[in-house]
């Protein structure tokens, strides 16, 4: 492997570190989920579904007849759903929604829309004042230092003689 190749994967593991450390370790991202309700027989199913804010909502309909998911207080409203169609929704407030058919008053349904939970790490918490983030800052600053030693090093070639 080349010297220069070395000296690149050196700067980029430091500064790969060096950015794992200061974003509080690798953890997973919450991303937002897409469910679907299913419009058969004039009805919703599931007729319940729990969701998290900026997950998708999708109703799709099977039946031969349009209906619409409109929330009870006005809060979303998919449009008229044609038959063998669908529509989505991005739920963008936490609470518990009803919501029902327009043209067929009698369906009925309710999604409950959860806060989005912080993705879970496994990054132990250090106390304030407890003298460990003191070992942190210097771990992380002499990491850094030996670094840069290593990756600006010059490699002088002797001459052949």
């Amino acid at each position: 492997m080349a010297i220069h190749s070395i000296r690149q994967q050196v700067v980029k593991g430091v500064i790969g570190a060096m950015l794992a450390m200061l974003t509080g370790g690798v953890g997973s991202v919450a991303l937002a989920a897409d469910d679907t309700v299913d419009i058969t027989g004039f009805a919703y199913s599931p007729r319940e579904l729990t969701v998290k804010i900026g997950d998708t909502v999708t109703w799709a309909n099977a039946d031969a007849q349009s209906h619409t998911a409109t929330a009870d207080d006005g809060g979303f409203d998919s449009g008229t759903i044609g038959g063998n169609a669908s529509k989505s929704v991005t739920l963008t407030a936490a609470g518990t929604f009803t919501y029902h058919c327009r043209i067929h008053p009698q369906m009925t349904g309710t999604l409950v829309v959860a806060a989005a939970t912080p993705p879970a790490t496994d990054v132990a918490t250090v106390a304030p004042g407890s003298g460990a983030e003191w070992g942190a800052g210097l771990f992380l600053g002499l990491a850094t230092l030996g670094g840069l030693a290593l990756a600006s090093r010059r490699f002088v070639r002797t001459p052949e003689g």
